[in-house]
């Protein structure tokens, strides 16, 4: 297998990672849904079934961002990788039952697919700086 083969295969397969971790979190939010007052206790298990999901992306993301850091992308990739899992990881604990969760993940989600996206402009090449 030549370098540049098994280079975009790491680079697929971590884009991959964060890609699964964007999803894992947007389907926690959705089914987790956000309430005004506090749910009744079916709405409140339902609630607690997303943020299971949101923290199985969170936990994606970091190591999304671990990964990141080992492959030499730039430290500004590894940290808008990270971001999803800090910050909806963060307001998925702080605020259970709000709209924080979702104000994180407009901002995080972006950032994150600048992330990948300079990842792929550089065709998977380790890039520092």
């Amino acid at each position: 297998m030549s370098e540049a083969s098994r280079r975009w295969t790491g680079t697929i397969a971590w884009i991959l990672l964060v890609l699964t971790s964007m999803v894992l979190i947007g389907y926690g939010i959705g089914r987790a849904d956000w309430h005004i007052w506090l749910p009744n206790p079916a709405d409140q298990e339902e609630t607690w079934i997303g943020s299971r999901y949101i923290f199985a992306g969170c936990g994606l993301s970091l190591a999304a961002a671990a990964w990141s850091h080992l492959r030499g992308n730039p430290v500004w990739v590894t940290v808008c990788v990270g971001l999803p899992g800090v910050l909806v990881g963060w307001a998925a604990l702080v605020q259970p039952y709000s709209l924080l969760r979702h104000v994180a993940a407009v901002v995080a989600f972006p950032l994150a697919m600048a992330g990948v996206a300079k990842v792929t402009w550089v065709r998977g090449r380790r890039q520092r700086g």
